[in-house]
């Protein structure tokens, strides 16, 4: 809202709604001189220009990435000083966890072309043959024992 005010101009702050006079060097300026609507200002021009800028997007992650290379023990001591937002945190992880286990339909992280498990073959023994072959007699057939493996290939190789 755009109100003349004694000759002045005045506006509605878009971050505390308050009323602020617009400064004249500032061309259409939106947001009061107050420090958290000066924030806010900057946090939703940086996420336009994260969402529209593809070198700034990567000058950022490199900056982020350098920046977590110099400070490598940064979270561990975020941790150690802030106990109330680690176990926080630890809680937050648990319910995501257990809804994961509990309704994993909902709960999928990303993996959009993970094959069902109602699709999955069993384990057992298969005959494995060639479709196209040209011998009438199958000779070159292989008997193969398929095993489902959960975690890793630990316990396929402990058996070769």
């Amino acid at each position: 809202m755009n109100a003349d005010v004694g000759g002045k101009m005045e506006k509605t702050c878009a971050s505390c709604k308050k009323i602020f006079t617009p400064r004249p060097a500032v061309i259409n300026q939106q947001y009061c001189s107050n420090p958290e609507c000066q924030k806010m200002r900057k946090r939703k021009w940086q996420q336009e220009k994260l969402a529209t800028d593809g070198d700034y997007r990567e000058a950022q992650a490199k900056a982020q990435k350098e920046w977590c290379s110099k400070n490598k023990d940064y979270w561990k001591d975020y941790r150690k000083r802030n106990p109330a937002y680690t176990e926080r945190n630890r809680k937050k992880q648990r319910q995501r966890n257990l809804l994961r286990r509990l309704k994993p339909e909902i709960a999928k992280i990303a993996k959009m072309d993970e094959q069902k498990a109602e699709n999955a073959i069993t384990p057992g023994r298969y005959v494995l043959k060639p479709v196209c072959h040209e011998k009438i007699a199958k000779m070159d057939a292989f008997i193969v024992e398929i095993d489902v493996i959960s975690r890793g290939c630990s316990t396929a190789a402990q058996r070769s």
